[in-house]
């Protein structure tokens, strides 16, 4: 069925518009789509793509292939419940390792502070971000004298579509997420047989493409609007739930705008003209996607962005991060 799932990918390719062979695509990769450890999987087939964009950034050209592997890509960014749960953490919003630091060990203070960030943005039902405060209907206050108060969330709630639903933090994605914290997660969960990991800038743009070459986004050329695309609302300070966007090809939601995505290769702006020369310094990953909070341009599927690999680099409301799956295959047996 995979065989199947890359020559029909790659016939559609050659003719999107051919609508009876849209429908078989998508019933082929829709059967090869898997639920596994609460995240949804979807295939993408191996197979050359053009990558980058002429008519980009300098360092988005030269257009020239690119040939990744199979893999499945999860449908939504990594949301703060999926990543303490995966990580053994308790859940959000309290969000901690279940396992307490030793007595002689400092309490971890970056991780309490990207907490407020998170609580800002990543709750359900929340319409837009206020002071953490806010957002923190799990704190107890008290004065001066230990007798407990109101709290900020009690008095001066932020506001949410349906304030009686319960806090969950299940929908959008997780940010302030660095690179470093990506990759450790996707060590944490990966097994002999399947690993999980975050994808080359190669296999993340063949996924946002959804099959289609050329386009400028996900879906096509048109120009992004609030249907199809979270983008261009920073004054808002409000991340949508990703579902509800229409997936792109693959069954993707979210890969334009949302949030920017890690992806595994280090940035280089001249990686694509070849033979360039290692970059000094400390080590900045590529992003991808755009965010909510920026421009249409910014959002395009071969649009490049870059930020530091180490903890300090993504304490933003607009950087997070999804997985994808690459089986081990079993030794002499092919993918049928």
């Amino acid at each position: 069925m995979r065989r199947a799932a890359a020559a029909i990918d790659a016939a559609f390719t050659l003719d999107p518009l051919d609508a009876g062979l849209a429908r078989a695509r998508k019933w082929i990769l829709d059967g090869l789509a898997i639920e596994e450890l609460g995240i949804r999987w979807r295939y993408v087939p191996a197979g050359t793509f053009l990558m980058g964009s002429e008519s980009g950034d300098p360092d988005e050209r030269p257009v020239h292939p690119a040939t990744p592997g199979e893999l499945w890509m999860a449908d939504i960014p990594v949301t703060w419940a999926a990543f303490c749960d995966l990580s053994g953490w308790s859940p959000p919003p309290q969000s901690q390792p279940v396992v307490p630091d030793p007595p002689d060990v400092e309490p971890d203070y970056r991780l309490f502070h990207l907490s407020k960030i998170r609580l800002q943005y990543c709750e359900t039902e929340t319409s837009q971000a206020r002071d953490w405060h806010s957002h923190a209907p799990h704190v107890v206050w008290q004065d001066q004298e230990g007798n407990v108060v109101p709290s900020p969330a009690q008095t001066d709630p932020a506001p949410r579509v349906n304030p009686a639903r319960p806090f969950a933090y299940d929908r959008k994605p997780m940010v302030a997420v660095s690179w470093e914290d990506a990759v450790a997660l996707g060590r944490r969960i990966s097994t002999a047989a399947v690993t999980y990991r975050l994808p080359t800038e190669a296999e993340w743009e063949k996924c946002a493409r959804g099959g289609l070459a050329g386009c400028r986004w996900s879906w096509g050329d048109a120009p992004p609007d609030p249907s199809r695309c979270d983008f261009g609302h920073f004054g808002e300070f409000v991340i949508r739930d990703p579902r509800t966007l229409p997936p792109n090809g693959y069954g993707l939601h979210g890969m334009c705008g949302t949030v920017w995505e890690w992806t595994s290769d280090p940035y280089d702006a001249l990686a694509y003209r070849g033979n360039a020369p290692a970059m000094p310094g400390k080590i900045e990953r590529v992003l991808r996607g755009g965010s909510w909070a920026d421009c249409a341009r910014a959002c395009t599927v071969s649009f490049r962005m870059s930020a530091p690999e180490d903890r300090d680099g993504a304490a933003t409301p607009n950087i997070g991060f999804r997985l994808c799956r690459v089986e081990s295959p079993a030794p002499g047996i092919e993918p049928a």
